[in-house]
């Protein structure tokens, strides 16, 4: 047994060692972006809120996309963001600009443009799933994403008191300890504590960076993985592209929408794509339509109605990492997790370092009296 305990140990150092960086920066990053939405709300309400609601009727998104069009006649919009609450802004996304163009869903008037390279919080996401290092960040975070998990698990192992008596103070701080147990028991014993909320925002990290989890859960569950249907649009050389508007009536007789996310098509075979978001507390309704930007053909649908297990996992995924489903509670939760994740390697960095030490001067003072019971030795011979 304390074979076994002594090589998951040295697994847990090594990993800790090799990770420990990448871990802070992640950590966070992801404490931050737990209350994204806040920051937003505080920092830029001028660019995401409107005041003035004309006749307090709704432009068609077509009209929105002229007036766009009028201002910026060299751009092309790839996505169109609407929302219900009348108080918010519609948004055009340009992706290769990396731009977002604000506009008053009620007059077409554009009020407001955002750098996304220069925003706080989508650089904080950028380094939260890439390092700002492009491809070789996303595969640092991937990787280390599976490192830490298996961090998590060894660290269970080695929470775990070999002896009974030793359970109790294994849930307990000791604050009126040296600083090394106090260091020690921020690590071990409030790393068990943490370690249920670390958990799950770990293994949905996971989901988005391993395509075999997600393609796990729907083989487990015995259940197809649909919405990702890559399907394209049957190129018409004088075909007029189908009205969004008209596509958008079809779309909301499904229901009353809360947010609505418009892909346009990217190029000759590209799709419209619908992502319809509706009021929800757990699970997330959401409906996803794909249609042909030539004819208008539905494509293909994800609809929330036919949810499986598997999907029902996949579209909570977002909530479950970021804290969003448990409310302002659940933020908190992510926030404190993230703050502890990052003093994780620290705490074990000196943990270590004070281990190391203290095995130095052993050795140093086996030496010194190996080299006094020689000189007695030598004295009497």
């Amino acid at each position: 047994m304390k074979s076994i305990k002594k090589i998951i140990g040295q697994i847990h150092l090594w990993l800790g060692l090799i990770s420990g960086l990448v871990v802070f920066v992640v950590s966070i990053t992801g404490a931050l972006y737990a209350f994204q939405e806040e920051f937003d709300n505080v920092s830029k309400p001028d660019f995401l809120y409107v005041n003035d609601f004309g006749n307090h009727q709704r432009l068609a998104p077509s009209v929105l996309l002229n007036n766009f069009k009028k201002a910026y006649p060299k751009e092309k919009v790839n996505q169109l963001r609407l929302k219900t609450i009348p108080e918010n802004a519609a948004a055009l996304v340009i992706t290769q600009k990396k731009k977002v163009i604000a506009l008053n869903p009620f007059t077409g008037k554009i009020h407001g443009e955002r750098q996304l390279d220069r925003d706080f919080m989508t650089v904080v996401v950028q380094i939260h799933i890439n390092l700002l290092l492009g491809h070789i960040g996303e595969e640092i975070i991937k990787w280390n994403t599976l490192i830490f998990f298996v961090m998590l698990l060894s660290g269970l192992y080695l929470w775990f008191p070999s002896k009974r008596n030793q359970l109790k103070s294994a849930f307990k701080m000791k604050w009126n300890a040296t600083r090394k147990r106090i260091n020690y028991d921020l690590h071990n014993v409030w790393g068990f504590y943490m370690l249920w909320i670390l958990l799950p925002i770990t293994l949905t990290g996971l989901f988005w960076v391993f395509d075999s989890v997600p393609e796990a859960i729907y083989k487990i569950s015995n259940t197809k993985m649909t919405y990702n249907k890559k399907v394209n649009s049957v190129y018409q050389p004088h075909a007029k592209m189908v009205s969004v508007d008209s596509l958008l009536n079809v779309v909301s007789t499904y229901g009353n929408y809360a947010t609505a996310n418009i892909q346009l098509p990217k190029d000759s075979i590209g799709n419209y794509r619908f992502v319809m978001r509706y009021p929800y507390r757990w699970v997330r309704k959401q409906n996803t339509f794909t249609f042909d930007q030539y004819t208008g053909k539905l494509l293909n649908q994800d609809l929330y109605e036919n949810f499986t297990t598997a999907d029902k996992i996949r579209v909570s995924n977002y909530d479950i990492h970021t804290g969003r489903m448990f409310g302002f509670i659940g933020k908190i939760l992510a926030l404190l997790a993230g703050l502890f994740g990052a003093s994780l390697p620290i705490t074990g960095f000196y943990i270590w370092w004070g281990r190391r030490k203290k095995e130095k001067q052993k050795t140093k003072n086996t030496n010194h009296s190996k080299g006094v019971s020689q000189k007695i030795m030598l004295k009497i011979s």
